[in-house]
């Protein structure tokens, strides 16, 4: 991985899939998804929380067009996002075991059925969470299941930045597999949420589609977007120029 916006970024696909495909087998870690929201929490995260989380994953995919589009630029370079809903559908359908932690219990079986639709069968396992903050979760009764079920992949569906600080807690406690914050992929994948139209991937207007679908959550997102990114955009071509001279 390479560091763009002080965060390290797997932009490589192919790399990306066999790093989580592997350490599913071999061993433990998580992997973050990282789109415009969580780029500005880490940037204003004072207390270095959201970095502490970001630099302690096994990968970090950019699930944001115009994070990629902004590092293009920078970096004078081609690269390209690939966003949690694309990942989880490539997986999904996989044999190995699987487990999803947090959303609700509804689109977990709409997610599981569509899964046997095409499988004919389907090891998805779900554990579900109470309503709690980040800090109060049991993280140990949490862990003692999914060391009992061994999932390679779990899916870890909580929003952010909360699930990746969740991952990061848990991570220590799970004996193999890999964790996966994939937030409201699983909501697209079941058709709880509509899907995300050709004409808002292609013109990298996922944000406005967003807006329109979901006006509560993504206005005040959007807001700080638009804030911080002129600061985000300026302070990675400083750190460009220092590492040059």
């Amino acid at each position: 991985m390479e560091k763009y916006f002080n965060i390290p970024f797997e932009f490589d696909h192919q790399k990306l899939e066999q790093t989580i495909i592997s350490s599913s087998i071999n061993s433990k870690g998580y992997c973050c998804f990282v789109d415009s929201n969580m780029l500005v929490e880490s940037f204003i995260d004072k207390r270095e929380i959201i970095h502490n989380v970001l630099n302690g994953s096994i990968a970090n995919s950019c699930d944001g067009s115009y994070i990629a589009l902004l590092a293009s630029i920078v970096h004078k370079r081609k690269l390209r996002a690939y966003n949690g809903p694309e990942f989880f559908e490539k997986l999904i359908y996989s044999d190995a075991k699987q487990c999803i932690i947090g959303n609700t219990k509804t689109v977990f079986e709409k997610v599981k059925a569509k899964v046997e639709s095409v499988n004919g069968k389907s090891d998805l396992i779900y554990i579900s969470l109470p309503f709690l903050s980040v800090e109060n979760f049991n993280y140990e009764e949490i862990a003692n299941e999914i060391n009992k079920q061994m999932p390679r992949y779990i899916w870890v569906s909580l929003g952010a930045p909360k699930q990746e600080i969740f991952m990061h807690k848990l991570l220590p406690l799970i004996d193999k597999g890999v964790m996966l914050g994939v937030g409201a992929a699983l909501n697209y994948f079941s058709g709880e949420i509509k899907d995300i139209p050709e004409w808002a991937t292609k013109n990298k207007l996922i944000w406005l589609f967003r807006v329109f679908t979901e006006p509560k959550k993504q206005i005040q997102r959007v807001f700080k977007i638009v804030k911080y990114y002129p600061a985000i955009f300026l302070e990675e071509r400083r750190s460009i120029r220092n590492q040059t001279n």
